[in-house]
């Protein structure tokens, strides 16, 4: 048979898995890398597999957990870790066998838990995790040993902000982990146009090992000037809160928030035609208010929400008195609030009056087409005296509707019940949004986007027409753009004043707004 194979002879030779041929060198290398690449990745597949199996196999496996280590973690109190995870390893017991013998399986789940309690508590970056075999215990005794990286305990910024003729300068400072309890130091001051000065101080840390609770105490002061609508005038208040939160945002329970609140607050540097309703509130006054907040927020997006939903109820009872003469130096002088410029017998709101005040919210978002979504927000309150006369309520307790950040197309504060240029506020309000939102055409990834709305609104006080308040609101329509830095939203409306009330401020052409929840 050899002696009837003569050459030259053809080669049988066949390129296997697509081989490119030998004359060009690059592809062959190619080939070989990409060949052990793919042989790599199915040795680590079949090993995962295999490792797989083997948990599976040994679930069932008696381990119990001796001890559990953290390392890395300076700047955490012991005794706060200890309070955090002792938890999970008392509920580590397989359910409903109380008695039964913990197993790989439940060693396993409470890794996962207290790894996730620790990434919950925000001082780490990362977390990782080893299940290791204790070498001074008994036989199945094993040691958790969690290796963490802290995060930055120090954190400071500065930004400015320019919207709808106001311009602010702000600078906040956050201190993380002071006691070691995962605590938080949070102080953020600011200057501005209309408001000149404004600084909040608050100090908050988890009072619950599942950390669903947290405890917070504050520090609010502000200076601003009312405007046109507050009688020309300037409010300064301090205000000092305490209070718990609980909950996550999400559609089991939501978020409750329980607060008490004491603050003092002075108006003053009225214009001479200034209405009598709010020089009925200036001067110094206190207010003592227990507040409870409810929300639910799943929206996807908070400036451009393609689906969820946000709903949110504020209930608060509070009691206010007036004080005269002014106790403070360098404030307003007793003049400008004095009998003299009331223009009544002095006892003008020196009463305490109690009520009651509510204010809800719901939101909603779709998905439209792709690159455009359309939102409906609703929003309404209700004011009710349960003590005192309802004329001693305070200027600023009162609720104020217009603007850019509620109905567009009117001027801030100026809607519903008016004397003069002053904006008298209401006890009873409603207000509608729709907006359509809308990527720019062929620049999807702009953070400009096209906006078109229709507000709807009505202020009023509650001893009013109840039909007036719903038949007859005040109707707003136009179209902008809308910045989008995110969390803030800044937009710029071409505003058409549809409907209106006699006497409530307007604003045509163009209005500039800049917040982070607008109608």
């Amino acid at each position: 048979m050899a002696d009837a194979l003569k050459p030259p002879l053809q080669s049988t030779v066949r390129p296997s898995d697509r081989e490119p041929g030998q004359h060009d060198l690059e592809k062959v290398r190619a080939w070989h890398e990409e060949r052990l690449q793919r042989k790599l990745r199915g040795e680590y597949e079949s090993q995962q597999l295999h490792l797989a199996k083997l948990v599976n196999d040994t679930l069932d496996c008696p381990l119990r957990i001796a001890s559990v280590k953290v390392h890395g973690a300076t700047h955490t109190s012991e005794a706060f870790l200890d309070w955090l995870i002792r938890p999970h390893l008392t509920s580590s017991q397989p359910e409903h066998a109380t008695n039964a013998q913990p197993t790989l399986h439940s060693v396993l789940q409470t890794t996962r838990a207290v790894s996730q309690s620790l990434s919950e508590t925000d001082l780490f970056r990362t977390v990782s995790a080893r299940i290791e075999r204790c070498p001074e215990g008994a036989p199945g005794d094993v040691d958790l040993n969690f290796t963490v990286t802290e995060r930055g305990r120090f954190f400071v910024k500065t930004a400015t902000e320019i919207g709808n003729c106001e311009g602010t300068a702000s600078i906040t400072a956050r201190l993380t982990n002071i006691l070691g309890r995962a605590d938080t130091l949070t102080f953020n001051s600011s200057v501005g146009t209309k408001t000149k000065r404004a600084f909040d101080a608050s100090f908050s840390l988890p009072v619950s090992p599942s950390l669903a609770t947290t405890a917070f105490l504050s520090l609010v002061g502000a200076d601003r000037e009312l405007g046109v609508q507050g009688g020309s005038g300037r409010e300064e208040r301090v205000a000092i809160k305490a209070g718990l939160r609980h909950g996550d945002g999400g559609l089991e329970g939501g978020v409750n928030e329980l607060t008490a609140e004491a603050l003092w607050r002075s108006i003053g540097n009225l214009a001479p035609v200034a209405g009598l309703g709010i020089r009925q509130s200036a001067g110094p006054a206190l207010k003592a208010a227990l507040a409870h907040r409810w929300t639910i927020d799943t929206l996807n997006d908070h400036i451009m929400p393609s689906k969820g939903v946000l709903m949110r109820i504020a209930n608060e009872l509070a009691v206010t008195k007036r004080i005269l003469p002014s106790p403070f130096p360098g404030y307003p002088t007793p003049s400008l609030w004095s009998t003299s410029s009331l223009g009544n017998d002095g006892d003008m709101g020196e009463a305490s009056t109690a009520f009651w005040k509510l204010e809800a919210e719901a939101k909603r978002g779709w998905a439209l087409t792709s690159g455009s979504a359309l939102s409906l927000d609703a929003r309404t309150g209700l004011l009710r005296v349960l003590a005192g006369n309802s004329d001693t309520l305070h200027w600023s307790d009162r609720f104020q509707l217009g603007g850019p950040l509620s109905v567009r197309g009117f001027s801030a504060d100026g809607m519903g019940p008016r004397e003069g240029t002053t904006s008298l506020g209401g006890t009873i309000y409603y207000a509608l949004g729709l907006s359509l939102l809308s990527n720019v055409p062929t620049r999807p990834t702009w953070p400009i986007k096209l906006h078109s709305w229709v507000n709807v609104g009505r202020l009023q006080d509650h001893g009013q027409d109840v039909h007036t308040l719903l038949t007859r609101p005040s109707v707003s329509a136009g179209i902008g753009l809308v910045y989008r830095v995110d969390p803030i939203r800044v937009e710029a409306n071409v505003a058409l004043p549809l409907v209106a009330a006699r006497g409530e401020g307007l604003r045509r052409g163009i209005q500039v707004g800049i917040g982070l929840e607008m109608l």
